[in-house]
């Protein structure tokens, strides 16, 4: 304390707050302007053109995938089925209402737990 007139403690404390806050800002504002003017690459267009080759070709591969229909001999009653075959069972199943299709889903569930009876 050189001056005890000039300035009290609290306002050497409202003081260095300020100046903390101000310089935090000035901080942030220096990295958000850094950020701003840097210079991105252009896009090569053989590299563009690669990559929509190759995205075209996993999406036809995929798209075979998603449409075959096949069951499974391993396992009963179960089958696999084709993205749009799929959705018209969901609808038929769960299109009357919620509760409905929860009460058919349950059914089934308590089906696949019977167990064979050899009387």
């Amino acid at each position: 304390m050189s001056d005890p007139t000039c300035c009290t403690e609290k306002t050497r404390t409202v003081l260095a707050y300020f100046v903390g806050t101000l310089g935090a800002f000035l901080i942030i504002g220096a990295m958000a302007w850094l950020v701003v003017r840097q210079d991105t690459p252009a896009v090569d267009a053989a590299l563009a053109a690669n990559r929509k080759a190759t995205r075209l070709k996993i999406d036809h591969e995929g798209a075979a995938e998603l449409n075959k229909f096949a069951v499974d001999p391993n396992k009963e009653n179960l089958a696999r089925l084709s993205v749009d075959r799929a959705m018209e069972v969901f609808v038929a199943e769960w299109g009357a209402g919620a509760a409905q299709g929860r009460a058919k889903l349950l059914e089934r569930l308590e089906a696949s737990k019977k167990t064979a009876s050899f009387e």
